[in-house]
């Protein structure tokens, strides 16, 4: 029985993990690589034969945890992704939006490198072309299987699984998978996805899990403790009034899947309770508006805070000054519009049109850039976090002028010590914890704190590194 760390080690994207138990073969995960430095790594083979694979447990809808499942599908693979309905349906939105992206992208390449010559390298058009088209999202829609949370489900003799809910976007889960090695003993694996918070807003908390043989943890913020939810949403709160006041912008680069709905809902609260009144608030993400809607459609994964407010008849994602851009033409137009938010994707700056509001804004000194969410190493969103003075946008050097907040309590991810607290619950079981899911550093701090702190056995495997599991 072995399992290898095919993404996701010493690194924060690209999570995938493959666990071999001789006749049948699984993955968690099969996201993609983000950040200018690791977006390469998409283009390289999977380290399997993804005809192999029998099945895919997906743990949530971020692009870096479902990104190359269409391309694991356009390989071979034929099993059954296996996810809960809010991850599956949020998952399209995700992987649609991904192949129209890198279509574009590809167009736009093609076109240029066309105007400065008509012979184009065929190692330049690999290096450039999508890594999967529409159709091949299609494709891997179609192989999902529905499952509850709570449910022990076995899959064959030697392999049964239940979803846990693991607090960070809706429909998330955490997975416990029970497995029977070549001797037939039996061993207990815990894959935590990304866990959340909690006392979150809208989701519920993480569930906690008793007993595993091998846990494999997120550390995302491992070496650093948020800000209190309360902290945080009065700030935000301050940071919406001077920029009415002063007739500047303020920009949310926000990911589409949770963090979106996250600001949206609080936005809403100061303005039930008049907190906040005659600010126009505009969400310019087709994505957003999208994986919004599908929030909205499952009400019952909502924790208490949310469901009191559906159930006295107030939309926590619809207020007075709201609206949404559906065009391009509309999107264009906002550079007209001051004292304004405005609420794009992507969440790190990667692409998107908050490139061109940023483009736009970013050297008037009256504007805010307000971070909700982890900023990758090398992306544009870490280069404003850092307080770069000019950065690259659209290969123009643009000065920053504007006022760069970083508002960490409202991070889908648990930090340091919400990480300690979900091991813990395991007391002395596991035989060994694996940390992945977090910067080198970040990952091997928080490895040290954990052995040192709970006296586990713990690992911080390389990329593609494989473990003989006992």
């Amino acid at each position: 029985m072995k399992i290898q760390f095919c993404g996701a080690a010493r690194t924060v994207t690209g999570s995938c993990y493959l666990v071999d138990l001789g006749e049948t073969k699984f993955l968690v995960d099969c996201g993609a690589f983000q950040g200018y430095k690791e977006e390469g790594k998409n283009y390289e083979p999977f380290p399997f034969d993804p005809a192999s694979i029998d099945y895919v447990f997906l743990t949530h809808a971020h692009y870096d945890h479902c990104g190359r499942l269409p391309l694991l599908v356009k390989q071979g693979f034929k099993g059954r992704i296996i996810s809960t309905q809010p991850t599956r349906d949020l998952t399209e939105v995700v992987l649609l939006d991904s192949s129209k992206i890198q279509q574009e992208d590809y167009e736009r390449w093609e076109a240029r490198a066309k105007r400065r010559t008509n012979d184009i390298p065929e190692t330049a058009i690999e290096a450039n072309k999508p890594l999967y088209l529409e159709q091949d999202v299609q494709a891997t829609i179609e192989l999902f299987e529905i499952y509850p949370y709570g449910n022990s489900v076995k899959l064959r003799d030697d392999l049964e699984f239940r979803m846990r809910d693991a607090g960070h976007i809706l429909g998330s889960a955490m997975i416990e998978i029970w497995v029977k090695n070549e001797a037939g003993r039996g061993r207990k694996f815990v894959f935590s996805g990304d866990l959340g918070q909690p006392g979150a807003r809208i989701i519920k908390d993480p569930d906690f899990v008793r007993e595993a043989d091998y846990v494999i943890c997120e550390s995302t913020y491992g070496n650093r403790l948020h800000k209190s939810k309360d902290e945080t949403v009065l700030e935000l709160l301050s940071i919406l009034k001077k920029a009415k006041e002063d007739g500047g912008n303020v920009l949310i680069p926000s990911f589409a899947i949770e963090r979106t709905q996250e600001v949206l809902y609080e936005i809403n609260l100061f303005v039930e309770n008049k907190l906040l009144e005659g600010l126009e608030v505009y969400l310019d993400s087709p994505m957003a508006s999208k994986a919004t809607e599908i929030f909205k459609a499952f009400p019952n994964f909502y924790d208490e805070d949310a469901r009191r407010l559906l159930e006295k008849g107030d939309d926590p994602f619809e207020f007075p000054g709201f609206k949404i851009i559906e065009s391009a033409d509309e999107s264009k137009r906002l550079i007209d519009k001051h004292g304004v938010v405005i609420i794009a994707g992507s969440g790190m700056c990667t692409g998107g049109r908050i490139l061109h509001h940023l483009k736009n804004n970013l050297a008037n000194p009256k504007t805010n850039v307000v971070i909700v969410g982890y900023q990758v190493e090398s992306t544009l969103g870490r280069k404003l976090v850092e307080s770069d003075p000019t950065v690259q946008i659209f290969g123009e050097n643009i000065e920053v002028n504007a006022q760069v907040h970083t508002l960490g309590g409202f991070s889908a991810h648990g930090d340091q010590r919400d990480l300690r607290y979900w091991l813990r619950s395991f007391g002395h079981s596991p035989k060994m914890v694996f940390i992945t899911h977090g910067d080198k550093e970040i990952a091997i701090g928080f490895a040290t704190n954990i052995r040192s702190e709970l006296n586990l056995e713990v690992e911080v495997p390389e990329l593609n590194e494989e473990f003989e599991l006992k």
